[in-house]
């Protein structure tokens, strides 16, 4: 706490642990320097992800311009010693010590509910997401059926086929449709730059278009060893 120099949200993780910082300074008119400085801490016992994180740090942001803006509220904070001050200032005392107390419970009650709130629209995200990957590698699925069953009946060759041409042109429509379609959801989502799962620099992109291409090398030489075993037939009958 000592070490903060200014206004600032931080973490710290100590194995299931996850702890945010909000530290931050009042106006005061008893403490050294005129101003106390003050850290609102939350504890989560278990790890969460950056969205949830920045979603605590403006709550906690929140509270910090509440106690800011509310004159006097400084003299909660000296509860302990109350004994020591005049009348007028006991009543100060003990006026803003349960407004502090009070904001602390709303704060408490907010990150709850916004946590939970948070890791519900992750699962359902998570969901629609694993549905729509489910569903395109059902297409390629029935794609590959497709254009196996063309090559076992084709009568021509396999090159100049427009069945097999189309299908497997089809099929390279879902698979860039499968990679483009997740990467605009996870961008929607801002989880490139927010965990890291994914991220917008030329590396990723070069890593997505190599998979890619790898995918379709294997459709291609799935292709080319029909068409070679069907060329193998036709001698053999010849």
């Amino acid at each position: 706490m000592t070490q903060q120099r200014g206004e600032e949200f931080f973490t710290q993780t100590f194995e299931e642990f996850k702890i945010l910082n909000y530290y931050f300074q009042i106006p005061s008119d008893w403490a050294r320097g005129f101003n106390e400085m003050l850290m609102v801490s939350i504890i989560i016992y278990r790890q969460i992800s950056p969205e949830i994180e920045v979603s605590i740090g403006l709550l906690c942001k929140k509270f910090a311009e509440m106690m800011q803006s509310t004159e006097d509220i400084f003299t909660g904070f000296y509860r302990n010693e109350v004994s020591n001050y005049e009348k007028d200032d006991k009543a100060r005392i003990m006026k803003n010590e349960p407004i502090i107390k009070e904001g602390i419970n709303d704060l408490y009650w907010e990150t709850l509910e916004e946590t939970k709130k948070k890791s519900e629209e992750q699962k359902l995200t998570q969901i629609e997401n694993d549905r729509y990957i489910f569903e395109s590698l059902e297409e390629i699925s029935a794609g590959l059926k497709i254009i196996s069953e063309e090559i076992e009946s084709s009568e021509s060759n396999i090159k100049t086929n427009p069945n097999v041409k189309n299908s497997i042109s089809n099929l390279k429509r879902i698979i860039n449709d499968l990679f483009e379609g997740f990467i605009e959801k996870m961008t929607m989502l801002d989880l490139e730059e927010e965990n890291d799962i994914l991220s917008s620099n030329d590396e990723s992109d070069i890593d997505i278009q190599e998979r890619k291409q790898e995918l379709l090398k294997v459709l291609k030489e799935e292709v080319t060893e029909e068409e070679e075993k069907e060329e193998e037939d036709k001698e053999e009958k010849e």
